[in-house]
Protein backbone atom coordinates (compact mmCIF):
# COMPACT_ATOMS: atom_id res chain seq x y z
CA UNK A 1 0.00 0.00 0.00
CA UNK A 2 1.02 3.68 -1.28
CA UNK A 3 0.33 6.35 0.39
CA UNK A 4 -1.52 8.87 -2.08
CA UNK A 5 -1.73 12.61 -1.37
CA UNK A 6 -4.89 14.29 -3.42
CA UNK A 7 -3.78 16.43 -6.19
CA UNK A 8 -6.75 17.42 -8.30
CA UNK A 9 -9.59 16.63 -9.62
CA UNK A 10 -12.00 17.23 -12.57
CA UNK A 11 -15.66 16.90 -13.82
CA UNK A 12 -15.75 15.52 -17.36
CA UNK A 13 -19.06 15.55 -19.41
CA UNK A 14 -19.12 11.97 -20.18
CA UNK A 15 -22.18 12.18 -23.09
CA UNK A 16 -24.82 14.27 -24.40
CA UNK A 17 -27.14 13.29 -21.73
CA UNK A 18 -26.20 14.99 -18.77
CA UNK A 19 -23.94 12.21 -17.52
CA UNK A 20 -20.55 13.40 -15.11
CA UNK A 21 -17.40 11.43 -13.80
CA UNK A 22 -15.17 12.81 -12.00
CA UNK A 23 -11.44 12.21 -12.34
CA UNK A 24 -9.06 12.13 -9.35
CA UNK A 25 -5.34 12.72 -9.32
CA UNK A 26 -2.95 11.45 -6.69
CA UNK A 27 0.97 11.71 -5.81
CA UNK A 28 3.13 10.34 -3.61
CA UNK A 29 4.95 13.76 -2.40
CA UNK A 30 2.84 15.72 -0.63
CA UNK A 31 4.25 19.10 -1.73
CA UNK A 32 2.59 18.34 -4.70
CA UNK A 33 -0.88 18.02 -3.32
CA UNK A 34 -4.00 20.41 -3.03
CA UNK A 35 -3.81 22.09 0.69
CA UNK A 36 -6.35 23.54 2.54
CA UNK A 37 -5.94 26.67 5.32
CA UNK A 38 -8.24 24.89 7.83
CA UNK A 39 -8.39 21.42 9.34
CA UNK A 40 -12.49 21.93 8.88
CA UNK A 41 -12.28 23.20 5.19
CA UNK A 42 -10.02 20.25 4.80
CA UNK A 43 -12.87 17.69 6.82
CA UNK A 44 -15.34 18.85 4.14
CA UNK A 45 -13.26 17.82 1.28
CA UNK A 46 -12.07 14.84 3.27
CA UNK A 47 -15.97 13.21 3.71
CA UNK A 48 -16.40 14.50 -0.09
CA UNK A 49 -13.97 11.34 -0.91
CA UNK A 50 -15.02 9.36 0.89
CA UNK A 51 -18.67 9.58 -0.82
CA UNK A 52 -17.70 9.40 -4.19
CA UNK A 53 -15.92 5.39 -4.22
CA UNK A 54 -13.38 6.82 -5.78
CA UNK A 55 -12.41 3.66 -7.90
CA UNK A 56 -8.53 3.35 -9.10
CA UNK A 57 -6.15 0.76 -11.01
CA UNK A 58 -4.43 -1.23 -8.62
CA UNK A 59 -0.53 -3.03 -8.43
CA UNK A 60 -2.54 -6.10 -7.20
CA UNK A 61 -4.51 -6.47 -10.14
CA UNK A 62 -8.23 -5.31 -11.06
CA UNK A 63 -9.34 -2.09 -8.96
CA UNK A 64 -9.81 -0.63 -5.77
CA UNK A 65 -11.97 1.69 -4.21
CA UNK A 66 -10.27 4.13 -2.24
CA UNK A 67 -11.50 4.64 1.34
CA UNK A 68 -10.27 6.10 4.94
CA UNK A 69 -9.30 9.35 3.75
CA UNK A 70 -6.68 11.45 6.33
CA UNK A 71 -6.05 14.79 6.88
CA UNK A 72 -2.44 15.37 7.24
CA UNK A 73 -0.76 19.06 8.47
CA UNK A 74 2.12 19.72 6.35
CA UNK A 75 2.16 23.41 8.30
CA UNK A 76 0.33 25.62 10.14
CA UNK A 77 -2.47 26.88 7.92
CA UNK A 78 -1.36 23.53 5.38
CA UNK A 79 -3.45 20.71 5.64
CA UNK A 80 -3.17 17.81 2.82
CA UNK A 81 -5.77 14.52 2.16
CA UNK A 82 -4.08 11.34 1.34
CA UNK A 83 -5.21 8.08 1.78
CA UNK A 84 -3.31 4.01 1.47
CA UNK A 85 -4.05 2.33 -1.19
CA UNK A 86 -2.45 -0.17 -3.49
CA UNK A 87 -1.22 2.93 -6.29
CA UNK A 88 0.37 1.97 -9.52
CA UNK A 89 3.86 3.93 -8.96
CA UNK A 90 4.70 5.68 -12.52
CA UNK A 91 7.81 7.15 -13.55
CA UNK A 92 7.32 10.36 -15.59
CA UNK A 93 9.90 10.65 -17.87
CA UNK A 94 11.59 14.19 -19.19
CA UNK A 95 14.30 13.31 -21.00
CA UNK A 96 14.48 15.58 -24.06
Amino acid sequence: MLKGYVTGWETIAETTEEKHRTDFRFDSHPENACDWETRESAEVDRAFFELRHIIIESSEGGTHTCTGFTIEELAPDKFVIFCMAPFIHKVLNNAS
